[in-house]
């Protein structure tokens, strides 16, 4: 494709997405993801409360997660995971694009620190990638095999070029949990790549 047919492409995308309420995003590939995380639980959600951030700005939803298994990060019993949007009282903020979390949920989750924490207050993660951290876990009712899948509909995703990602490259799952979650400890084993990514 030449560039300038390249280049009105990346324009068509981005203005398609803009008008509908999508969010662009850069997409960072598994690999990314898990050198960029510092914790990576497998949990559950117990709860998640909207509330307004520190500088009263935005609303956030601040949800607690039990952890089941610590892959990143050391062990822990839970992890609080702030992210834009959510309701208080009878205000909503819904940012296109960030993850939602529900009680019940079951997850597996690629965080990174989301600023400093009060002294003697648990410490805030943010999810890396918005949705591209945040792994969905299902049970297969007809086999009872716990299976992983992103939810990265509602955004956007460009590589590096500015080129929208496909979906061929998008999207990850339904996989099989166990050979996911060995998948993640092999990078983690690994460490970051010679390239820097």
């Amino acid at each position: 494709m030449n560039p300038f047919k390249f280049a009105w492409a990346a324009i068509l995308a981005l203005v398609a997405a803009a008008a509908a309420g999508a969010a662009v995003l850069p997409w960072m590939s598994l690999e990314e993801i898990t050198g960029r995380a510092e914790v990576i639980v497998l949990g559950t959600v117990e709860s998640a409360e909207g509330a307004w951030s520190e500088d009263g700005r935005i609303i956030v939803t601040r949800s607690t997660v039990s952890v089941e298994r610590a892959l990143k990060g050391g062990p822990r019993a839970q992890v609080i995971v702030e992210t834009p949007g959510g309701r208080v009282g009878d205000q909503t903020l819904i940012a296109s694009g960030a993850p939602v979390f529900r009680a019940g949920d079951r997850v597996v989750l690629f965080l990174e620190p989301a600023g400093a924490a009060d002294p003697g207050a648990a410490p805030r993660h943010a999810v890396v990638g918005w949705n591209l951290g945040r792994m969905s876990v299902r049970r297969e009712p007809r086999t009872g095999r716990d299976l992983v899948e992103d939810r990265t509909a509602g955004s956007l995703y460009l590589d590096r070029q500015g080129r929208p990602v496909g979906p061929e490259r998008s999207g990850k799952g339904p996989a099989e949990l166990k050979q996911f979650l060995g998948e993640v400890e092999r990078l983690v084993a690994a460490g970051p790549r010679r390239d820097g990514r």
